[in-house]
C-alpha cells in the first residue's frame, strides 16, 4: 500500500492498539502499517510507555498468609480439586478493582465512537515482572492478548489459562513470541467469558505437557465488562 493510500489513524484508535482492545479486522490493517511506518510505531511506544504507570501507582495489598499455600494446593496437587478460580481470591478482587479502572481510563477516548452494546471485553494481568492487556472480540469470537512487560527465559513459554466461576483452569494457547497474540476461543469459553480469571503462568517450551498448569503464576486479571 503506497503511503498516499494509507489509512489516517487517529490517537483513539492507536491507544485501542496499545492497550489490546481494537476489533480484529481493524487491528490487522493496523499491524500492516505499524511495521513500516516508523511515525506510527512511535505512537504507540508513547501510548505503552502511558499506560505502564497506571499499573505501578496502584497500591499493592498483601495477601492472607493463607493464599500461596492454597494456591499452590491447587496447582500441584490432584487428591483434592480446589478451583484455581477459588485459590485466586484474593488477585480476582484486586485486579476487578485496581486494573478495572486501568483499563477504562485506557480506552475513555474511545468511547465516543464505540457502541456499549459493542464494547470489548477486557483485562489487565499483571504480576511482579509481567503486564498483559487482554481484549475479547465477542463477533469475532477471538481473544487478543498484548504483553507489555514481561520476557520468558530461553526454554520456556508464557500460556494462558481462562478460570471460570467453580471451574478448573483451562489453556487457551501459549503466547507468541511476537508482542500480540490473537487467540480463538472455543465455543465451550465464549459464554463464561466475562467474570472469569486470566492467569498467566511459565510453563516448559511449547505448554504445559500436562494440560494443567506446572509453572508458576505470574499474574492474573479478571475480564470486566466496560
Amino acid at each position: 500500500m503506497s503511503d498516499s493510500k494509507r489509512q489516517i489513524w487517529d490517537e483513539a484508535s492507536v491507544g485501542e492498539y496499545a492497550l489490546g482492545v481494537m476489533p480484529h479486522a481493524e487491528r490487522l490493517r493496523f499491524a500492516v502499517d505499524l511495521k513500516t511506518d516508523r511515525a506510527l510505531q512511535l505512537r504507540v511506544a508513547n501510548w505503552e510507555e502511558n499506560f505502564a504507570p497506571m499499573a505501578s501507582e496502584l497500591e499493592d495489598i498483601a495477601p492472607p498468609p493463607m493464599v500461596l499455600s492454597k494456591i499452590e494446593q491447587r496447582l500441584f496437587t490432584t487428591a483434592k480439586p480446589v478451583s484455581l478460580f477459588q485459590r485466586l481470591g484474593f488477585w480476582q478482587t484486586a485486579t476487578a478493582i485496581g486494573f478495572g479502572a486501568f483499563a477504562l481510563m485506557a480506552v475513555l477516548p474511545s468511547l465516543t465512537k464505540m457502541p456499549v452494546e459493542t464494547a470489548p471485553l477486557v483485562a489487565v494481568i499483571q504480576g511482579e515482572t509481567l503486564l498483559v492487556s487482554a481484549s475479547y472480540n465477542a463477533a469475532e469470537g477471538t481473544l487478543n492478548v498484548s504483553r507489555k512487560r514481561g520476557i520468558k527465559a530461553a526454554n520456556e513459554d508464557f500460556e494462558l489459562w481462562i478460570i471460570a466461576a467453580g471451574a478448573e483452569p483451562v489453556s487457551v494457547g501459549v503466547l507468541q513470541t511476537g508482542q500480540t497474540t490473537t487467540i480463538k476461543l472455543a465455543d465451550a469459553l465464549k459464554p463464561v467469558i466475562l467474570g472469569s480469571t486470566l492467569a498467566i503462568t511459565n510453563e516448559p517450551a511449547g505448554g504445559s505437557p500436562t494440560g494443567k498448569p506446572t509453572g508458576t503464576i505470574l499474574g492474573t486479571g479478571t475480564v470486566l465488562e466496560i
